[in-house]
Formats: structure tokens, C-alpha cells, sequence
């Protein structure tokens, strides 16, 4: 996002507008991972109740950009108020919302603080909570006001465990499943043709969610696979668009001709990599990849959407960072493989490009998994609807 872009979305966070339509149910998902949860969450709530006046706010830039692309105009989106008393307090009175809902883990003092003064219930969905999170919290919950959480519905009992760890009362929690798991297969990108007429049957490498950090990692493990006498073509999805330029500009200073999403009229030849510089496209471009290589899994960041690789049926290489995504990669037991550094990357996609039958396991697996493990929308929108019709009642 431009700046131009960027001062008017700064400055509606802080003073927001007038003009906001009032709802029953607000929701916030802070970024692109949690619209596309709230995508779900919504379409459903508003299947069992067509007139439900719904707003889907966001925090980040690209977040909001892709609310405004998900959300037909029956749904309200807007940019997320700023954790500040008069502006959160300026948010309230002019949505007046029946229920708050809280995408994984946005728990914010203001917000929770004028949402108890006001008697609005707020559930948390799809709630998740790290270990490191459990420390902080216990310290901080008592002064970040907490108590206000009605209903947490956790997405596995391990989290359900932390945030009774925190001091949430257990009747207010429910398990009720991970609503990634319900997302439908995405249909293919508009730009699938294009695409494999590149690749020009080249095995694929996704590299999607990829930190700065970790793009030199897939760079070793190319060369690798070079002097192995294998070239994929490499499919690079950075986590964040402001990363798009810098990874071009990294990925040619490394010798490898590159197509980009953005530019793709003037492709030429056959490029070794393909820069999926846009936003909410990643989940349907898995659908072109042979093998997947998973973002936020080096380092620290305990790794980022394993279910979308795997909902395309790819085998999907995880490195030792996983604390977020635990339970889903013990869950999608063949489907994902362990991998270390750029030499496992290499020996693994080797591997699984000369073994048919080991990549049919792990597609196999992926199928178990959400066939076994679907539920949780259903779950959740029984919830929010509860809560909802309790508080028209009271």
C-alpha cells in the first residue's frame, strides 16, 4: 500500500467515520489469514440468518484490502479502531453492536474495557493461544480486563487448556474445532494457464507465507537441487506485500529470470521463479505446485497456514518452527515432512518429485484429516447465535 493509501486508513483508525452502519455482529480479523476464517464464519451466520447486519473490520492494510474483496456490500468492512478510549468509545456509539466476535487472539484493553461497561458480549473463535502467550497473559489479564470474554471456542483442547490457564472460567469455554478446516478447496487461479505454460512441466516448488529471512533458504536449497540435477520452478509467495519488491530484487540479484503475478503480460521465455505478488491468491495457487515449502517454519514465528498446502493435496515441507501449527502437522501425519535446512529442503523435494506413490500418501493423508476433522463453523455459528439471542433477551 502507497502512502497516499496509507494516511487515510491511519487516520480512520484513529477517528472513525461518521457514517458507519450499526450491527447486530461485529467482527474483527486482524489480517489476511483471519478474513479469510471471518469469510467463512459470516457466510454461514448469514445462511441461518439472512437479515443479520454484519461489519468485518481489519487492522492491517492488506487485511482490509482483502475484507473489501471477500465481502459482498451486504456486509459492511472497515478499518479497525485504534485501541484508544475515545476512539474505541467513538466505534461503539456509532455501531452499537448486539455481539462482538474476535478472530484467534485480538484481545484488546479498550475494546474489552468499553464492551463490559456497555454489557456486549464478545466470543473469541477459532481461539488460539501459544504458550508464550499464557505467560504474558497471566501476568497482564487482570489489568486488560479479560472477565469480558463471554464464550472463547477454542480450536483444539490444548488451547481451550491455556486459556483456562489465563483465568477464563471453563463454562465459558467450548472446543469447537479449527474453522480453517472447513474451508472449501479454492478454485484455481485466473492465472493457472499462464502459469504452467512457464513452469513448461517443470516440477513446482511453493514457497508460500515465506519470511525475508527464510528466501535465502529456498535460494540454497535451488542450488542444491542444481548441482542434484534438478531445477523446479520455484512459485515464491512472500508473507507480507511489502516484501513483494524486495524478494524481486533478491530473487534476480541471485541469477534466476523471474515472472511476476503483477506483470505477467510481460513474461517471457522460461523464467526459473514466479513471484506471487498479490493478495488472498495464495490458498487456489497451491492448487499448481508439486511440492509445498512452509512459511514461518524457520526461525521464530511457529510457522504460518499449513491447511492451505495441504487442502491442494501437497505434500508440504515444515521446518523446526512449529508451535503454532503443532496440532495440524501431527494431524496431517504423512502429509507433512520435517525438514531442517536447504539440504533436507533438497533431499526431501527430491524425494517426493521421483516417488509418485509417496506424494499420493501424503495427499491421501491431507484427505483424512479434513474429512475427519470438519465441524467447527457449524459448531461456532451455534455459538454465536446464542450469544446473540441471550442478549436480545436480557
Amino acid at each position: 500500500m502507497q502512502r497516499k493509501e496509507l494516511i487515510p486508513l491511519i487516520s480512520e483508525r484513529l477517528w472513525p467515520r461518521k457514517n458507519l452502519r450499526e450491527a447486530d455482529v461485529w467482527v474483527q480479523a486482524v489480517s489476511v489469514g483471519e478474513v479469510e476464517i471471518a469469510s467463512t464464519l459470516v457466510a454461514s451466520l448469514r445462511a441461518e440468518r439472512p437479515g443479520l447486519r454484519v461489519l468485518v473490520t481489519s487492522t492491517t492494510p492488506a487485511g482490509v484490502a482483502l475484507a473489501g474483496k471477500r465481502f459482498t456490500e451486504s456486509v459492511a468492512t472497515r478499518p479497525f479502531p485504534l485501541d484508544l478510549p475515545p476512539t474505541v468509545k467513538r466505534f461503539f456509539n456509532r455501531v452499537a453492536p448486539r455481539l462482538l466476535v474476535l478472530v484467534e487472539t485480538e484481545i484488546w484493553p479498550a475494546i474489552l474495557a468499553e464492551a463490559r461497561k456497555r454489557r456486549t458480549p464478545v466470543a473469541v473463535v477459532n481461539a488460539r493461544l501459544s504458550d508464550r502467550s499464557v505467560r504474558f497473559w497471566k501476568h497482564a489479564g487482570r489489568l486488560l480486563s479479560l472477565s469480558a470474554l463471554t464464550r472463547v471456542a477454542a480450536r483444539t483442547e490444548e488451547d481451550a487448556a491455556r486459556f483456562a490457564e489465563i483465568g477464563i472460567p471453563m463454562e465459558r469455554i467450548t472446543v469447537a474445532g479449527d474453522l480453517k478446516l472447513d474451508r472449501p478447496l479454492p478454485e484455481e487461479p485466473t492465472f493457472a494457464g499462464a502459469f504452467r505454460a512457464l513452469a513448461a512441466s517443470r516440477p513446482v516448488l511453493v514457497a508460500g507465507s515465506l519470511a525475508e529471512e527464510e528466501l535465502d533458504l529456498l535460494l540454497a536449497a535451488r542450488r542444491n537441487l542444481a548441482a542434484a540435477g534438478v531445477t523446479p520452478f520455484l512459485l515464491v509467495a512472500p508473507r507480507r506485500p511489502e516484501l513483494f519488491d524486495a524478494f524481486a530484487g533478491r530473487l534476480e540479484a541471485g541469477g534466476l529470470r523471474l515472472a511476476r503475478r503483477s506483470r505477467l503480460g510481460e513474461a517471457r521465455g522460461a523464467p526459473d521463479a514466479f513471484l506471487l505478488d498479490s493478495v488472498g491468491e495464495l490458498a487456489g495457487t497451491y492448487r499448481l505446485g508439486t511440492v509445498a515449502l512452509l512459511g514461518g517454519t524457520f526461525g521464530e514465528r511457529g510457522g504460518h497456514n499449513v491447511l492451505e498446502p495441504l487442502r491442494a493435496g501437497l505434500p508440504t515441507l515444515v521446518g523446526p518452527s512449529i508451535w503454532n501449527i503443532r496440532a495440524s502437522v501431527e494431524a496431517a501425519g504423512d502429509g507433512c515432512l520435517a525438514v531442517a535446512d536447504a539440504g533436507d529442503v533438497a533431499a526431501r523435494f527430491l524425494e517426493l518429485v521421483r516417488d509418485e506413490a509417496r506424494r499420493s500418501r501424503a495427499g491421501s493423508a491431507a484427505e483424512r484429516l479434513f474429512a475427519t476433522s470438519s465441524g467447527a463453523t457449524a459448531r461456532t455459528v451455534a455459538i454465536v447465535l446464542a450469544l446473540l439471542d441471550d442478549n436480545q433477551r436480557s
